[in-house]
């Protein structure tokens, strides 16, 4: 129970303490030193779109999967100026210490994607806390931040679970989408413009993958439609900025 008497640095140093504590038992003892003191008090609403009436949408890739198609798609969206976000597998950051860095420097922002892309609704509390936790721990390692935004893996919602848990290490909000290109599933360049195209509009947050070609073949028709639609991507942090 709360003390209502505690001060506002109390309540922050109380809430490092106890997350120093359960990053000890998900083996991420140095988390709680890295994640910012200033932590909400209650969980929101997934995000799954911008200003409507804003013609910004926000290109979100799951970050996983082969290095070399991943340094494709990143060559495409630096030769076409677009900027990005990419929420990361944790295992797959720990594999390669310097994608974290190119992402970063190109331009995009990074988030947590889990550390090992389980389905987040099916987790135990436990484990739940140890896939968001090691992620978050790679961030840190690789960036020096835990990463701007949180998507769950295997889900486009978020939990009860999952956002407690998210906001327990600093992700005050989980990002979903409301428009899937289904890429994932390999169905060809075609049908990945069209599933993006036929419902985007000002807001939307848009769910691409790394790791498949489709995505890279897809990619500069997608963006090129885009802007003559009237439609700029941005960034995650560019978008939320501008919600109203």
């Amino acid at each position: 129970m709360t003390n209502p008497r505690e001060s506002a640095e109390d309540l922050s140093r109380r809430s490092l303490l106890r997350l120093g504590l359960l990053a000890g038992v998900a083996g991420v003892s140095t988390l709680a030193g890295a994640i910012p003191a200033q932590i909400a008090t209650a969980a929101t609403p997934d995000i799954a779109h911008g200003s409507r009436s804003i013609p910004n949408v926000a290109l979100t890739f799951h970050g996983a999967g082969s290095k070399a198609l991943a340094q494709k798609l990143l060559a495409i969206l630096k030769s076409t100026q677009t900027p990005a976000t990419v929420f990361a597998v944790g295992a797959w950051l720990k594999a390669d210490n310097s994608i974290a860095k190119e992402i970063l420097d190109s331009g995009h922002d990074l988030g947590n994607h889990t550390m090992n892309h389980l389905q987040s609704k099916t987790l135990s509390a436990t484990k739940l806390d140890s896939e968001i936790a090691g992620c978050a721990k790679e961030l840190i390692t690789l960036t020096g931040s835990h990463g701007k935004f949180f998507r769950p893996s295997g889900t486009q919602y978020s939990t009860a679970l999952i956002r407690k848990t998210a906001l327990k290490y600093g992700y005050k909000k989980c990002i979903s989408y409301d428009v899937d290109s289904h890429d994932y599933q390999d169905v060809g360049k075609a049908a990945v413009v069209k599933n993006v195209m036929t419902s985007v509009r000002n807001g939307s947050i848009i769910s691409l993958h790394f790791g498949h070609q489709d995505t890279i073949d897809a990619l500069p028709t997608l963006i090129t439609d885009l802007h003559d639609k009237g439609l700029t991507p941005v960034t995650l942090s560019t978008m939320l900025g501008t919600i109203k």
